[in-house]
């Protein structure tokens, strides 16, 4: 196992437990990669957090076929969601990633720090604390317009 790998198990392997107390989802396994989520009927909550690249991130993907028209009638209540959530999320129509080769519609926010490579293992609680945090207000703040959806899956 490589260096980066180990670094991102041991990241994920403390996140997870505060954020399964936080959270309505349960992530159940870390990952050796710079990304852990739990999906629900083409519903995903990912943490993510670059070797390289500044910054985490937190954000809501829909994985479905009919994710557009789900963006869509989000992007109806976008000031309502913004509001509960606290800060004006990025709504992003079309986002793409190496773990999914086509574009899918997802609400996001950053959380400004350093990659994991610079990030001091001292300061992971407090990263790890904003990247919840954000998630459970993120949470709050979708959920309730997924009802519809979630009842008839």
């Amino acid at each position: 196992m490589s260096d980066i790998s180990q670094i991102y198990h041991a990241f994920w392997v403390s996140l997870l437990p505060q954020s399964n107390r936080q959270t309505g989802f349960s992530l159940r396994s870390p990952t050796r990669r710079s990304y852990v989520e739990f999906c629900r009927v083409g519903f995903c909550f990912r943490y993510r957090l670059e070797y390289d690249t500044p910054n985490a991130l937190v954000e809501f993907a829909l994985l479905r076929s009919d994710g557009e028209q789900i963006y869509e009638s989000l992007v109806r209540w976008r000031k309502q969601i913004n509001e509960a959530f606290g800060g004006s999320l990025l709504w992003l129509r079309e986002t793409q990633n190496a773990e999914h080769s086509w574009p899918y519609p997802a609400l996001a926010w950053t959380i400004a720090c350093p990659g994991l490579r610079d990030l001091d293992c001292e300061a992971w609680p407090s990263i790890q604390s904003q990247m919840i945090g954000a998630m459970v207000r993120l949470e709050q703040a979708v959920v309730p317009y997924l009802q519809c959806w979630l009842e008839e899956d």
